[in-house]
């Protein structure tokens, strides 16, 4: 029984990493979006605020770039993070799984602007496993405040529903901070 009980949770585990991956893109996604502004930073303006300003002007332009292009943040971001775990001697196979899924998470999101992915991802995002087009396209009309999550159809209609991002947003406003939407810059920054 204690081997069986061992598989369901590893069965279980496999759609809880691709959610978990999803909140994590959603709280980046949401965070470049709101709270990124050109010229606080040079490394970050060349590395995420211009390409982020770029894409919500010209949503397609996202495949137009090569695979590192799309991929490079996400991916070095991943491996700070996956050998912080070797590190700190962490061994349990969910963890890498969830850095494994994160670095590809914009290539998610590269499929979802996509009209013709490949096969098996059209299938993924019919069922709503991988984020389908007409999903995402919700984030991309205005007030550009909502569907931030980029990997599945499933957290974005709960955490939108229950009002998260705003609520975040008041928290993180109560503290002082000032919101840049970056829908600001896609009317002439």
């Amino acid at each position: 029984m204690d081997q069986l009980s061992s598989i369901v949770v590893d069965i279980a585990s496999v759609p809880a990493c691709l959610l978990a991956v999803d909140l994590l893109s959603g709280f980046i996604h949401w965070a470049e979006d709101t709270w990124t502004a050109p010229g606080a930073s040079k490394l970050l303006d060349q590395w995420v605020v211009l390409d982020n300003i770029e894409h919500h002007r010209k949503p397609g332009t996202i495949r137009a770039g090569h695979y590192w292009a799309t991929n490079r943040v996400c991916i070095a971001l991943a491996l700070v993070v996956g050998c912080a775990l070797v590190l700190l001697g962490v061994h349990a196979w969910q963890a890498f799984a969830i850095v494994a899924l994160a670095s590809q998470s914009n290539h998610v999101h590269l499929w979802a602007h996509s009209a013709n992915p490949p096969r098996v991802i059209a299938w993924l995002q019919r069922y709503g496993i991988l984020q389908s087009p007409a999903h995402h396209g919700e984030h991309h009309k205005r007030p550009y405040a909502s569907r931030f999550c980029t990997m599945t159809n499933y957290l974005n209609p709960v955490l939108d529903g229950i009002h998260f991002w705003r609520g975040l947003e008041r928290v993180i406003e109560g503290c002082g901070a000032t919101m840049w939407r970056a829908s600001a810059a896609r009317q002439g920054y």
